[in-house]
């Protein structure tokens, strides 16, 4: 049986993206042999994370740390540190993504850096909630949920929003997971938040095949496909596709569900996400075992 797709990491991976999409290359004066590098590595980095080469984007993100720490630029390690810490929490290498919230959280608290030190929290709160530690976990999302609502930080707001739906999902609250997605669903459509509404359109199509409403589950996870393809998120599509695998699976389409873990293979492939693509592997053979066997 296919681990459960909860959009654990699809929606951290998302998160990301909204961290990067902040980024920009230096501009003004002319610039120092060790910012014209800089910069070079910043391009380079956002290079390989929007074609969805994770491994690659996360080496360069820690190179542009480095030069960001030989210059003491605290605002540029809180955007590195933030930065690596997604793509690595993208890649399931939590000691990593663990290490790098904290030295974001670190650092910003130092500079008074709001927002740095909100989206390390919540960075931090995925981190325990990959780990199963549920209570760490809701504490970090519900303190992340009460700041963003006071600074009106959309994208902070969305991910507190869903983490905190994603842990009560794990604790058998359904009702509460349903009225928070709820929310922000409502919220990503009327800002026009498309990656992280479709990681919510994910997160509620998880839970509504795991209690049987498949017809709705079918719909969104189509929007939320739609969604992904549409901004190139591979990271997103890894899950999205998987899920609706499993849809057609338990409606006996299995052709059409080995075709969508092969593309979800692919894409995890090509991301680096070697977890999916072990569990992906797993599903296939079992499936082609299955439509071999004699009636």
């Amino acid at each position: 049986m296919i681990p459960e797709l909860s959009g654990i990491g699809r929606y951290s991976a998302v998160f990301s993206v909204a961290l990067l999409g902040g980024l920009t290359a230096c501009s003004g004066p002319a610039l120092t042999p060790l910012q014209a590098q800089y910069q070079r590595g910043e391009e380079r980095a956002l290079r390989y994370h929007a074609r969805g080469e994770l491994p690659l984007a996360r080496q360069a993100f820690q190179d542009n740390l480095r030069q960001a720490e030989m210059v003491d630029d605290r605002p540029m390690i809180v955007t590195q540190a933030l930065n690596i810490g997604m793509v690595a929490l993208a890649l399931g290498e939590l000691p990593l993504a663990e290490q790098s919230f904290a030295q974001a959280q670190r650092v910003a608290l130092g500079i008074n850096d709001q927002s740095g030190q909100l989206r390390a929290q919540l960075g931090l709160a995925q981190v325990a909630l990959r780990r199963e530690q549920w209570t760490v976990a809701q504490s970090k999302f519900q303190q992340a949920l009460t700041r963003a609502r006071e600074w009106r930080d959309t994208a902070a707001l969305l991910v507190a929003l869903n983490g905190l739906g994603l842990v009560h999902k794990a604790l058998s609250e359904p009702a509460a997971a349903r009225e928070l997605w709820r929310e922000a669903e409502m919220r990503a459509r009327a800002t026009g938040e498309k990656r992280l509404l479709a990681a919510t359109l994910a997160n509620q199509a998880a839970l509504e095949l795991q209690t049987g409403e498949v017809r709705q589950a079918t719909v969104r996870l189509k929007e939320a496909i739609a969604l992904d393809r549409e901004l190139e998120n591979l990271s997103g599509l890894v899950q999205d596709l998987g899920l609706l695998a499993r849809i057609h699976q338990q409606e006996n389409r299995i052709l059409d569900a080995l075709e969508l873990y092969r593309q979800a293979r692919t894409i995890a492939q090509h991301t680096g996400q070697r977890a999916w693509v072990e569990i992906y592997n797993q599903e296939i053979d079992r499936l082609q075992r299955k439509s071999s066997a004699p009636l």
